[in-house]
């Protein structure tokens, strides 16, 4: 924050709002692709309620594709600003860490949103054709609480990391090698554990087989990934 300014910071609320609408500015292609995408979907589904046994059950790829959408969100959310070095956050009447965090929860915000409007359409129309919809009430959550959850870790690794992209594309590249030489053999106890296990991330994104299972899961991660952005967010303090 710089320190000759004599007046009163701004209010995190008022920051929290300018940080929304900037970021709806930031993904205004991403919003339009969306809109050209789901339009023709919508419409086509409402022809095909108008034929006979149509069948529009509700995707549960969505529960796979959503988190992956979310975890990509903080590559596109920060790829202008400069977290290091002399970037504009140094020049902000907002200390520093303070402003990070803050524009983490507006993207957050963003992230549900577009999450919930697109669960909330294909659920109707499974509903209007009389199609199985997502479940019992508390399954209307997994997506959303998956969605939470990758988000914040791709937000860690963002803060955490010079060059994000590079070292995500790096560690894609090391495992694919790792399998295609049959080296990755030690490291499947581990994989399967953080995949499969009790706490595993299948749990997290698909619900697993009981409300409780998926609860326990999700509290895990998404407390691992909240921990990783506080900590990760300490690099970036003033002074």
């Amino acid at each position: 924050m710089n320190s000759s300014l004599q007046h009163e910071p701004p209010r995190a609320a008022a920051v929290f709002q300018l940080q929304l609408r900037k970021m709806g500015r930031i993904l205004r292609p991403e919003l339009i692709g969306l809109a050209l995408i789901l339009s023709p979907t919508a419409i086509m589904a409402l022809g095909l309620l108008m034929q006979r046994d149509a069948a529009l059950d509700y995707p549960t790829e969505l529960n796979f594709l959503l988190p992956a959408a979310a975890f990509l969100l903080p590559f596109r959310l920060w790829s202008k600003e400069r977290l290091f070095d002399r970037g504009d956050f140094l020049f902000m009447p907002v200390e520093r860490r303070k402003h990070i965090l803050i524009r983490v929860c507006a993207g957050a915000v963003w992230a549900l949103g577009l999450a919930a409007a697109v669960v909330i359409l294909f659920n109707l129309l499974a509903l209007a054709a009389g199609s199985p919809t997502i479940g019992a009430a508390w399954r209307w959550l997994v997506p959303l609480g998956s969605v939470a959850t990758a988000y914040l870790l791709g937000s860690a690794l963002v803060l955490a990391l010079r060059h994000p992209l590079r070292w995500s594309l790096g560690l894609v590249l090391a495992f694919a090698l790792l399998s295609a030489f049959d080296l990755s053999a030690p490291l499947e106890p581990s994989i399967q554990v953080i995949l499969h296990g009790d706490l595993g991330l299948e749990r997290v994104l698909s619900g697993g087989a009981s409300s409780m299972n998926w609860a326990v899961a999700l509290l895990f991660w998404f407390g691992l990934s909240l921990t990783a952005v506080a900590l990760v967010s300490l690099r970036h303090r003033e002074g």
